[in-house]
C-alpha cells in the first residue's frame, strides 16, 4: 500500500545541514518532514550523519566545554521537533524534480 504525504517542505538527511533547515522550516509554519534515513532512528540507529562519529566537538558556539557530536546532534534533533519537525526513519529511494509537485519516494 502506498501512503502519498504533501509538504511544502522535506529535507533529506538528519545531519546538522538537514536539523538547521528543518528548525528555520518549523519555526517559518512550514511544517516540513526530515527523511532521516533507516539507520538514523535513535532508537535503533544513529541519527546525525557524520557528526555521530565524532567524539569532541570544541569549535562550535555555546559549548565552552566541548561537546559530544551524538550529544549535539540529539539536541539539534529534539530542537526541530519541538518547532513541529516530522521525522521519518526511511531511504529516501526515488527523488523526481521535473514537474510539480516533486516527488520523493521512501
Amino acid at each position: 500500500m502506498t501512503e502519498t504525504k504533501r509538504r511544502r517542505v522535506i529535507i533529506i538527511g538528519s545531519g546538522p545541514a538537514g536539523y538547521t533547515a528543518a528548525i528555520y522550516a518549523a519555526r517559518a509554519e512550514l511544517e516540513p518532514l526530515v527523511i532521516a534515513g533507516s539507520g538514523a532512528d535513535p532508537k535503533i540507529g544513529i541519527p546525525g550523519g557524520q557528526l555521530m562519529l565524532t567524539t569532541d566537538v570544541e569549535n562550535y558556539p555555546g559549548f565552552p566545554e566541548g561537546v559530544t557530536g551524538p550529544d549535539m546532534m540529539d539536541l539539534f534533533r529534539k530542537q526541530a521537533e519541538r518547532f513541529g519537525t516530522e521525522i521519518v526513519y526511511a531511504d529516501a529511494t526515488s527523488v523526481d524534480l521535473s514537474e510539480r509537485p516533486f516527488r520523493v519516494e521512501t
